[in-house]
């Protein structure tokens, strides 16, 4: 995939790479950074879990409801807040002062 003119080709190695700061403390475009690389794997995981639904729905399998089915059950409710809360406090502990 070529670059659009107005771009460089070294733009696609991301703004550390070119010396990019859009922030006085360079902590911030580091953070900065990492919401965008976040932002970038949540849209593919967005787009590949579509692309599986839909591909599911061609083989007959209408996954979207029953993922819908699950979510609601309330039997499941407790692990799936476990898990959340675990993931998140692994999340966090990155970005926290402790």
């Amino acid at each position: 995939m070529s670059s659009p003119p107005d771009h460089p080709p070294e733009a696609a190695a991301g703004p550390a790479a070119r010396g990019y700061h859009a922030f006085e403390d360079p902590v911030h475009d580091r953070l900065l950074g990492v919401i965008l690389a976040l932002g970038a794997e949540v849209w593919n995981l967005r787009e590949r879990l579509g692309l599986l639904e839909s591909a599911l729905a061609r083989q007959g399998v209408e996954v979207s409801a029953l993922i819908e089915e699950l979510a609601l059950d309330p039997e499941r409710a407790p692990a799936m807040a476990a898990d959340r809360d675990a993931f998140l406090a692994r999340f966090l502990r990155a970005v926290s002062a402790d």
